[in-house]
């Protein structure tokens, strides 16, 4: 049976309607309307019901870019009716049978400049001057109107073309020969036909295999034979722990020996605690109920086989670390560290660079650390790095950052570029990492 689509869209009503009835000959997607009258209604109209609204569509890119910038969606979740050429040209044919006059200079608001030139060539208009309105991000309906107007009463445009509605009704009163821009149904029908197939992907994704795995970080050996029932009173706490934990992401508990637990779920359900809690709230209730620390690990996959295996994989980085992250690793092998703060690094154990694993191939460091390196270089926004700063990206000694730098140089990867002056002792040697350049 044929899973149905909830797709939440956004607009004024006469592009509401237009997009309802290209959504009537499509199986397997219900739209839920919500009609406004101004852009900035989005707000309440997301918050009131996102519970129950997985994805959203917009009539246009104005209320899209709006609630974008206002952190109300995320680029997966939502898209907008991309306005083509051909619904502009339909609205110029209408104000040149209103206007009563060949209309050779006008102005247009929210469809890609790139649109309006293919259009215009395809039609072989391009004597006619088009003014667009910047393209980027969310711009005030006013801040239209006024960029409208402005070219009107100054004789450079006899009439514009608005796709906003707040703009449309705003022109109007202001005396400026004006057009709303109305949503085909062609490009309703091709927006809620790509939405479908992402939500369907999306609700494949939900399903798939997840495992938590919890590692108890014991204490020494010795201090384990003094006091051998306080661990397994200590080990009971974090089981009653993980039971509750285990039953809010509607998942199952496995001991896996060895001070090992893994907890089967799906993506779905980790991804929905995920918005309410962090991984890292699981660590600190599973101290103050046992004063044992433990690492975790996910693991996401296609099959079983693969979630242990990168479940496993993931409690091998964690193991590295010393402040505690939390590592997921997904079925792509993108590998995602997760701090106390919620900040994330994301880089790729499988080298994603052909040019570096020729290179490699004798190295005594991994391509998994290479990627890290370059995570940590693009987000901190330096190329070039020390030891020390090195070692302090990493949470490692400066030891080690030194020879991790070494091996770089060894392979083409890095350079040293100068020397850093330190309060005390030798200068430290500057690298120049060489991830953006061809070997």
């Amino acid at each position: 049976m044929t899973e149905t689509v909830k797709v939440g869209l956004i607009g004024p009503n006469d592009s509401v309607n237009e997009t309802m009835k290209a959504a009537g000959s499509l199986e397997g997607i219900k739209l839920i309307p919500f009609i406004y009258q101004h852009t900035e209604e989005t707000t309440n109209i997301i918050n009131d019901n996102s519970a129950r609204i997985g994805h959203w569509l917009f009539s246009g890119p104005a209320p899209y870019h709006f609630a974008l910038k206002e952190k109300l969606i995320d680029a997966d979740h939502a898209d907008y009716i991309l306005l083509h050429g051909s619904s502009l040209l339909g609205t110029m044919l209408d104000a040149i049978m209103q206007e009563g006059v060949v209309l050779s200079s006008i102005s247009v608001d929210s469809v890609p400049r790139r649109e309006v030139l293919k259009m215009l060539k395809d039609f072989d208009l391009e004597k006619m001057k088009i003014h667009t309105a910047p393209e980027l991000g969310y711009i005030p309906a006013e801040e239209l109107i006024d960029y409208h107007e402005k070219l009107y009463r100054s004789g450079e445009i006899q009439a514009a073309l608005t796709c906003v509605h707040a703009a449309y009704t705003g022109l109007k009163e202001r005396g400026v020969p004006v057009y709303r821009i109305s949503v085909s149904e062609l490009a309703a029908h091709r927006a809620i036909s790509v939405i479908k197939e992402r939500s369907l992907a999306n609700l494949y994704r939900m399903k798939q295999l997840a495992m938590i795995g919890i590692e108890i970080i014991y204490p020494s050996q010795a201090q384990q034979h003094k006091s051998p029932f306080k661990i397994e009173r200590q080990e009971l706490a974090i089981n009653r722990v993980l039971i509750d934990f285990a039953e809010e992401v509607k998942g199952s508990k496995v001991s896996v020996g060895n001070g090992i637990y893994f907890i089967y779920t799906t993506r779905g359900e980790l991804e929905l605690y995920g918005k309410f809690h962090h991984l890292k709230e699981l660590q600190e209730e599973i101290f103050v109920n046992s004063n044992m620390h433990v690492r975790i690990g996910v693991g996401y996959g296609r099959t079983v086989t693969e979630s242990e295996q990168n479940v496993r994989l993931a409690l091998d980085y964690a193991r590295e670390k010393k402040s505690g992250v939390v590592v997921n690793i997904d079925e792509g092998g993108k590998v995602t560290e997760i701090n106390s703060l919620g900040d994330r690094l994301h880089y790729s154990r499988r080298s994603s660079e052909a040019k570096w694993q020729e290179a490699l191939k004798d190295a005594a460091i991994s391509q998994t650390v290479i990627a890290r390196i370059e995570s940590l270089s693009h987000r901190y926004a330096k190329v070039e790095v020390t030891a020390l700063e090195l070692s302090q990206w990493m949470n490692s000694t400066e030891r080690n950052a030194r020879r991790i730098l070494t091996e770089l140089e060894s392979v083409g990867v890095a350079e040293v570029s100068g020397e850093e002056s330190g309060r005390r002792g030798r200068p430290r040697k500057l690298y120049r990492l060489l991830f953006g350049t061809e070997k």
